[in-house]
């Protein structure tokens, strides 16, 4: 089975991203590190808003956040994750699964995060208790979603699933209320605003795409501007 553990300050970070571009998909890359099934994410790189197509910004923008893992010497990319621009129930479209075989050819422990629009909605109302889906790679069978609801039904639906594709997303801490009330302060205070994504980055070499400054980051920095 596997344990995606992610910090809340890249819960936060994606929700930002998917925030400051309603109307668009966004995507970015996760960073943490893998313990044998057990996976921990610290922080989320955000990408593209325009186009999500493994087109050169992307291609180069995924080979960015790989040297600045490297350079990190703590962390590497271990997952992708996406948020559609349409409202309802998501799945991972076939160029999303695409991107993620990028990804998981380097970390074949990789996961993906898709940020659910239509449980956003109950989240915020909080009438549900987790707005994103988590999909693990099981070999031969490709993408699995876990399955969904409340941390104790995830775990136990989980332990009784067979095979590699058993999984099951945790926020560290614990405390998804918690989290709920962070982001609507972030949202209210317009700090969605200030993060900024690798596309923008190529338009103004001023937005550090990085966000090392944005409330919220994760927990590792890397000193200095490496890149």
């Amino acid at each position: 089975m596997v344990t995606c553990v992610v910090e809340p300050g890249a819960i936060l970070k994606i929700l930002a991203h998917a925030s400051k571009f309603p109307s668009n998909s966004v995507n970015g890359a996760l960073l943490g590190s893998c313990d044998g099934a057990n996976v921990e994410v610290v922080d989320a790189i955000p990408l593209c808003h325009t186009t999500l197509s493994l087109a050169p910004a992307l291609e180069i923008g995924l080979a960015q956040v790989e040297s600045y893992a490297h350079i990190s010497g703590s962390v590497q990319v271990v997952g992708y994750y996406q948020s559609d621009a349409r409202f309802g129930p998501g799945d991972l479209s076939p160029l999303a699964r695409k991107i993620a075989d990028k990804v998981a050819e380097r970390q074949p422990r990789a996961v993906v995060l898709l940020l659910d629009n239509k449980r956003l909605e109950l989240f915020c109302k909080a009438q549900a208790d987790v707005p994103f889906d988590l999909f693990t790679k099981d070999g031969s069978k490709g993408w699995k979603r876990a399955p969904e609801g409340k941390p104790s039904v995830v775990a136990a639906e989980a332990e009784a699933a067979d095979g590699a594709g058993a999984a099951r997303l945790q926020l560290k801490g614990g405390e998804w209320k918690k989290l709920r009330e962070e982001f609507f302060m972030m949202f209210k205070q317009l700090r969605h605003r200030t993060l900024h994504d690798f596309e923008e980055h190529l338009d103004d070499v001023a937005k550090d795409w990085l966000n090392r400054g944005f409330s919220g980051a994760g927990k590792f920095t890397l000193p200095g501007n490496a890149i």
